[in-house]
């Protein structure tokens, strides 16, 4: 999390309205969405003074004093209304005006999520060692509430919301492996079963007779073995090997999955979007001193470098499936780091990014987290 400047804590703690404007921006900027400022500075003297005290505690927290600078969880939202965004059956052609009605209803689970990745990167990035501690503690508490709170487990309006649960809880085990030493035995063991319960619900939802095994499932694959090692739970392992074994016996000779090459002009995104939990599930099985990415004769190598040499150059996608490819190309960032650091002879774009919510946020992070966890003497450093 960014620091505020010196100016703006000033401002701040002075009490004025152009505090208001500094508070309202900066805040929802830097404190993870809070929405308290946007209540403090009106007209009148009280509320002037009430935002003197919100502008002189927020001072404290940025400038490291004692108090913790963690917002407050939101509510925990168990039911996801979040409609479909496809206009066509064969999920080819987003219509514009369900496109913005899914993002608006998605917003609270991206905030969610993306904050809880974003203190457990900080665990591990910030320079003072408090800063780490406070975070680790900060992403805990922001898990737990919504542990406690039953989110996600509620009921869904269409198979959109049954595939968010099953990327966002992808996310949070990730994120959580990060964090999850500075969780208490009772949070650790209230989280730990939150999380196992949401991917037994993304389970039930994404294997029912008739649902295809496409990316989806790839990423069930990928939220089990998140939960198997964030939550110690050998059975959810055991699946994440199922799926991982499924999805690579799907990958062709030249690379190509027959179910995303179906996809049009949108088959190199799903490419990507397929090639992203597979990676993750064989870096996590790494981190556990088992090599996945051999399955199969390494069929994972011939998707994985097909899909990156695609999205430098969809030339080849295009005349496989006959159309233009949709730009920009999403790639899930993050993942095709963790690859390209294993295996640096692959030809991918120049501009692959460090991370992604979905990922738990950044992945060398991660990699250390996994490291420390798994190898305890190689690298201390940094940790929670």
């Amino acid at each position: 999390m960014k620091r505020w400047p010196a100016h703006a804590v000033a401002k701040l703690a002075a009490g004025t309205r152009r505090a208001a404007y500094v508070c309202s921006k900066a805040a929802q900027a830097f404190l993870r969405g809070a929405t308290g400022c946007e209540r403090v500075f009106r007209s009148g003297s009280a509320r002037a003074a009430a935002g003197v005290r919100t502008g002189l505690s927020i001072a404290v927290v940025l400038s490291g004093g004692a108090a913790g600078a963690c917002a407050r969880p939101p509510e925990p939202v168990r039911d996801l209304d979040l409609p479909r965004y496809y206009g066509d059956r064969a999920g080819v052609t987003i219509d514009a005006a369900r496109f913005a009605a899914h993002q608006a209803a998605k917003k609270r689970f991206v905030h969610f999520v993306r904050s809880v990745a974003a203190e457990a990167d900080r665990a591990w990035s910030a320079a003072r060692p408090q800063d780490r501690d406070s975070s680790a503690r900060c992403a805990v508490d922001w898990l737990d509430a919504w542990a406690a709170g039953g989110a996600y487990l509620g009921a869904s309006a269409a198979k959109q919301a049954e595939y968010q649960r099953n990327w966002d809880a992808a996310g949070l085990a990730l994120a959580f492996l990060k964090v999850r030493a500075a969780a208490s035995p009772e949070r650790r063991a209230r989280i730990s079963a939150w999380l196992r319960a949401l991917a037994a619900r993304a389970r039930a939802d994404l294997v029912q007779p008739g649902r295809k095994r496409n990316n989806h499932y790839y990423w069930l694959g990928l939220t089990h073995a998140a939960v198997a090692m964030a939550a110690e739970d050998p059975a959810a392992w055991a699946v994440a090997e199922e799926i991982y074994g499924a999805a690579l016996e799907a990958i062709r000779p030249d690379g190509t999955l027959p179910l995303e090459l179906e996809r049009g002009s949108r088959a190199l995104h799903y490419h990507l979007l397929a090639a992203s939990p597979l990676v993750m599930t064989a870096e996590l099985a790494a981190a556990r001193g088992e090599d996945w990415y051999a399955k199969k004769g390494g069929a994972l190598h011939r998707l994985t470098r097909l899909a990156l040499r695609g999205a430098a150059d969809p030339a080849w996608f295009e005349a496989q499936v006959g159309v233009a490819q949709a730009r920009p190309v999403a790639r899930q960032a993050g993942w095709a780091r963790l690859y390209l650091k294993r295996f640096p002879d692959t030809t991918a774009p120049s501009d692959v990014k460090r991370g992604h919510r979905l990922l738990g946020g950044d992945v060398d992070l991660l990699q250390r987290a996994l490291r420390r966890t798994f190898d305890p003497p190689s690298d201390r450093s940094g940790a929670p």
